[in-house]
């Protein structure tokens, strides 16, 4: 019987680590690959991540992760590879709007400039948790961006699965309006993120249509 409730509790505490994890890449060199693809479901161009620096320890660190377009082939075009930044701050991880103008672009690695407040995801939130708003504004070439993400919530747990594999995500919701150059767009985000990996899946929807889709579909050491 002893043997037994310890190991229910080494269990019960595996799991208890496991859904702690911060939601996003914890490892140096892991590298993400995502598939863009618009509403009709063709790929247009693919992401690689990559992350090249973690510093610190637990649920306190700072990424480093850098981002490449490729084409519909795989094959690299001549889109800047560019760099940004990740906190995990007590669990929480902290987006800077760096990254964030990067998620506007449909996941895009775009050369610019933001500033603004970072995007919070906390490691413990639960079904009809309301997230913090988060703005920002950017420039990107000759272009300004004002970009808001309003009205966060969790959705709760789902599993996911995708090319890279099965993952137990946390589903968040998320109002997002933007102007450039004098066109706004207003967008609803449903995202998942996976414990030790980040977001593996991102539906936007214009007007209640699907406008596209970012996806997982490999992670490597």
């Amino acid at each position: 019987m002893k043997k037994l409730t310890l190991t229910v509790l080494a269990v019960m505490t595996a799991m208890s680590f496991w859904a702690q994890q911060p939601l996003c890449p914890m490892k140096e060199g892991v590298t993400l690959l995502y598939e863009m693809k618009n509403a009709k479901g063709k790929v247009q161009t693919y992401a690689r991540q990559t992350v090249t620096s973690v510093e610190g320890s637990g649920n306190n660190l700072t990424l480093i992760i850098s981002s490449e377009v490729l084409d519909a082939k795989k094959k690299p075009t001549k889109a800047p590879i560019v760099s940004y930044t990740y906190k995990v701050e007590n669990g929480a991880v902290v987006v800077d709007p760096t990254a964030m103008m990067n998620s506007i672009s449909a996941g895009l690695p775009v050369e610019g400039s933001a500033e603004g407040t970072p995007l919070v995801l906390p490691a413990n939130m639960k079904a009809n948790d309301a997230l913090p708003d988060c703005e920002m504004n950017m420039q990107v070439a000759f272009m300004k961006i004002s970009a808001s993400y309003t009205d966060g919530v969790c959705e709760g747990d789902e599993d996911i699965t995708t090319p890279a594999g099965t993952f137990n995500c946390k589903k968040v919701k998320f109002n997002c309006k933007s102007t450039a150059m004098g066109i706004k767009s207003d967008l609803i985000l449903h995202s998942w993120y996976a414990p030790g990996i980040g977001i593996v899946k991102q539906d936007a929807y214009n007007k209640g249509k699907l406008s596209t889709t970012q996806e997982l579909v490999a992670v490597s050491n």
